[in-house]
């Protein structure tokens, strides 16, 4: 069932930062500071609307209106336009824009509509569908097709429309009409496939509903449709909502504005926690390779030894104080008992520790280490800056929604008898909770950097420790080089000494011997002989008739005697020379 409408409008309020945000990562030179200019062009084209927007530079910083010759009281561009239906007949349609600056952002207020008068004559209603007439090619939306048109901070789409008198005094059909004005609009068959409705309530004494969830990026965006209850006085349609809605336009936009600064900086900071957990959870594996069964594993065996040599020490000490005491030593037996088995934790603490010492990182281990002493400053520097994105997100949050605040409730202050309450749910309730998530999260995350400062000290501490273990052990392979390399020396030189000494005394005795042999030696050795008792004399040898025998004898005795004056006289001057390496080697 379809249902009548009166004067149907679309209302757009675009929002475009100036000037790409400060806080992203990388700057953009193709990012278009006029977006909403060419979106309105787009727009205008859709509906033979042949008026152009005339704007003035001015500068950043300030909430003015950019209109050429906009006063106070006159900052919106009427428009007139065409409206082609489905039928192929067409519809004037009438409206305005807006087009501002406010402070670091530009703001587009677009507003097209059936009017709700034509030539001093009430329009007649029209169906609902006409939605889909005023969206063609889905002009109006932030969808995929029209990536190119997005804004930076995002859109609010708002539809209005009269209720006929029957309708509007059945509050059971409101929700219906409003759902199927959502569905026409954005040309879905399928109603699943709208944005859910979010929330309701009532605004100037008119039903209001909001469709999609905030802080999720969607095709559609947020869209609100109001449905105006009024009275037909003398053939006038009047209704507070309408009226209202008019004369504070200038605060919607203000409201709109600071509403979708907070929604997008939540939005941003969900890809940042993307991010950071992504971060976070290769942190948490480099030092879960690194650390996790060397340190912990370690600590905990250091743990359990500390405890177990309490304990036993403990004991032992009761033991020894008392060694006749039955009771004490049922006491003791009791903490051994309580101990649970200390020996066997004690044995396979001490092994644990002394395989861990004596185990030393692999040149793979060590090299692997290294790097990943050169990875964890730069994850950390990272980490820190994401970190450090979420805290800025977090204040830009909490000041938009605090603008926010005080706008709304400068609006109330003007309307003291209106509840406002559909608008100030978002400062209440939705804003406080983007807020408190984003607290939650840096409080989860923000620890993590202190624990990848200790990773980084106790990775750099292994690697030290390893690199003055393998120092000492190069030292000492140096040293014990070097103390082989001195004894093998003084080996070859004690060789050499005996060889110098060997060569002395046989040379020298070999000298002696010839010299001896060759002087005239016979006295003494015939003196030598006579105390013998030898008979003849040595100068009867050479003669033939001396006989064999003594001449033999003589040869023998000779040859022996020099040969005994060489090895004494050698023997003398070895001991010298000896004592004259040995004095010169001191």
């Amino acid at each position: 069932m379809t249902h009548k409408i009166y004067a149907p409008n679309i209302h757009l309020f675009a929002f475009h930062l100036r000037n790409k945000s400060s806080s992203d990562s990388q700057p953009d030179t193709d990012y278009n500071s006029k977006l909403l200019w060419h979106k309105y062009d787009q727009i205008c084209a859709k509906f033979q609307i042949q008026e152009k927007l005339d704007l003035r530079d001015v500068a950043e910083g300030s909430r003015i209106a950019l209109l050429t010759g906009a006063t106070t009281d006159n900052i919106l561009l009427p428009l007139e336009g065409k409206l082609s239906l489905n039928n192929g007949k067409g519809i004037r349609i009438t409206g305005q824009a807006c087009p501002l600056q406010i402070y670091d952002s530009y703001a587009l207020g677009l507003n097209i509509r059936i009017p709700e008068v034509e030539n001093n004559q009430k329009t007649e209603d029209v169906d609902l569908t006409v939605f889909k007439d005023f969206n063609p090619d889905q002009c109006f939306l932030p969808s995929k097709i029209n990536s190119h048109i997005n804004s930076s901070l995002g859109q609010i789409l708002l539809l209005t429309a009269w209720l006929p008198q029957k309708q509007a005094q059945d509050s059971h059909l409101w929700k219906e009409i409003a759902d199927q004005c959502v569905q026409n609009f954005l040309g879905e068959k399928d109603k699943d496939k709208c944005p859910p409705l979010y929330q309701e309530g009532q605004l100037f004494d008119s039903p209001i509903f909001e469709y999609g969830i905030p802080d999720q990026s969607q095709d559609y965006g947020q869209i609100f449709v109001w449905l105006f209850l009024g009275e037909e006085v003398n053939g006038n349609y009047s209704a507070r909502a309408d009226e209202n809605f008019c004369w504070f336009y200038q605060n919607f936009i203000d409201l709109f504005f600071y509403r979708q600064k907070v929604i997008r900086a939540y939005q941003i900071s969900r890809e940042v926690y993307s991010d950071v957990k992504q971060q976070y959870q290769d942190i948490k594996k480099i030092i879960n390779e690194t650390t996790g069964h060397r340190l912990e594993a370690y600590a905990t065996t250091q743990s359990q030894d500390k405890t177990t040599d309490h304990r036993l020490e403990a004991c032992a000490t009761t033991q020894s104080q008392d060694k006749t005491t039955d009771h004490r030593l049922e006491a003791c037996a009791t903490t051994q008992s309580q101990d649970k088995t200390t020996d066997h934790r004690l044995e396979a603490c001490a092994t644990a520790q002394s395989q861990d010492n004596q185990r030393s990182l692999s040149e793979a281990e060590l090299l692997d280490f290294k790097n990943k002493l050169r990875i964890l400053p730069k994850l950390d520097l990272n980490y820190s800056d994401l970190l450090g994105q979420l805290e800025s997100y977090s204040l830009t949050m909490k000041i938009n929604a605090q603008n926010y605040s005080e706008k709304l409730q400068q609006l109330q202050e003007k309307l003291p008898k209106d509840d406002l309450r559909i608008l100030s749910v978002f400062s209440d309730k939705i804003s406080h909770t983007y807020q408190e998530q984003i607290k939650i999260n840096l409080s989860y995350f923000g620890h993590s950097s202190g624990l990848l400062y200790k990773a980084i000290s106790s990775i750099r501490g292994i690697v030290e420790i390893e690199q003055a273990e393998r120092d000492r052990a190069l030292e000492q392979a140096l040293r014990d080089k070097e103390e082989a390399d001195r004894a093998r020396d003084k080996q070859a030189e004690k060789q050499e000494k005996r060889q110098q000494l060997w060569l002395t005394f046989v040379g020298t005795g070999l000298a002696v011997s010839g010299i001896s042999s060759q002087s005239d030696a016979k006295q003494p050795l015939e003196a030598i002989l006579s105390k013998l008792e030898w008979k003849g004399s040595l100068d009867d040898c050479p003669k033939p008739e001396a006989g064999l025998y003594p001449c033999l004898s003589y040869s023998v005795v000779f040859v022996l005697f020099h040969i005994l004056i060489g090895v004494g006289v050698g023997a003398i001057v070895a001991f010298i020379v000896d004592r004259i390496i040995n004095r010169r080697s001191k």
